[in-house]
Order: C-alpha cells, then sequence, then structure tokens
C-alpha cells in the first residue's frame, strides 16, 4: 500500500488532539490501538467537515488539499486498522468494508480524480482540482451520499 502523508492543514484539523500523529516519526512510536483510534477518528472528522464544505466557493489549491487530506485519512485508516484488526474483530471488519466501499465506487471517485488502487486504498490525481468541476465534488461529498456513510 502507497501512502502519501501530507502535512497539510486539514489533515491536522481531521486529526484533533491526535495531529502529532499526521507525521511519519510520530505515527511509528505510536501504540497500534492509538494509531488505529487517531485514524478512525480523523476519518470521521473528515467525512463531516467535507459534507459541510463548499467546493465551489474554494480555489483550486484548497479543493486538492481537501481531496489529498481526505485520500490520506482513509489510507492511514486503513493502514492502522489493518495492523490493529489481529486484536480486533471490529476493526477488521471495517477496514475490510472500507476496501470494499472503495472498490464499490472507484468509478464515481474516478469522476472526480481519485483513483481505487488494487489494496484497496485512495490515490489522488495531481490536479483533479483543476481537472474536474466543482459542482461534481459538492455532489460527491454531499450529506447524502451513500459513500460517506463509512463504516466506522
Amino acid at each position: 500500500m502507497s501512502i502519501s502523508v501530507t502535512n497539510s492543514l486539514s489533515l491536522r484539523l481531521y486529526y484533533g488532539r491526535y495531529s502529532p500523529l499526521v507525521k511519519g516519526s510520530q505515527r511509528n512510536d505510536a501504540t497500534k490501538g492509538t494509531l488505529s483510534f487517531a485514524d478512525a477518528s480523523a476519518l470521521r472528522n473528515a467525512v463531516r467537515k467535507l459534507q459541510d464544505y463548499s467546493f465551489s466557493d474554494a480555489t483550486d489549491e484548497h479543493v486538492q488539499e481537501k481531496l489529498t487530506a481526505f485520500a490520506d485519512a482513509v489510507n492511514n485508516t486503513i493502514s492502522s486498522g489493518a495492523k490493529y484488526a489481529s486484536n480486533s474483530t471490529s476493526v477488521k471488519n471495517a477496514v475490510s468494508k472500507i476496501k470494499s466501499l472503495n472498490k464499490e465506487y472507484a468509478s464515481q471517485l474516478q469522476k472526480i480524480g481519485i483513483t481505487v488502487t488494487k489494496d484497496g486504498s485512495l490515490s489522488v490525481y495531481e490536479s483533479a482540482s483543476k481537472n474536474y468541476s466543482k459542482e461534481k465534488f459538492d455532489n460527491f461529498f454531499d450529506k447524502d451520499s451513500k459513500y460517506l456513510k463509512l463504516p466506522l
């Protein structure tokens, strides 16, 4: 699994009090349980914040940063959850459901510049914010989005 952890403001906000766990060295020092919990919490926060975010009013740079931070939160959750899965069947099931959701919505995600990799993680096109309509982002991340009903 290829994970590109950025140190974006959005990602730090998603992690809240766990924001030190955004960086690689801090992530390596955290326990599997703490890391899995922090990542799942960040993903829940990302979903809530993106549902209220107006992509139409944002700059291309902000849109790109939001997309990348969301993908990083998903990928971190998958990665840490997989490591913690041997200790918890509910975590194992949640990771499996996230990967399944990603694969199920792969064609819709691709329409907004996000690719689902073979292992179920997400990869954001470098120019997604410039190549796709902001209306598509608003529609995809809408409060009624079935994709965003993540199993966490």
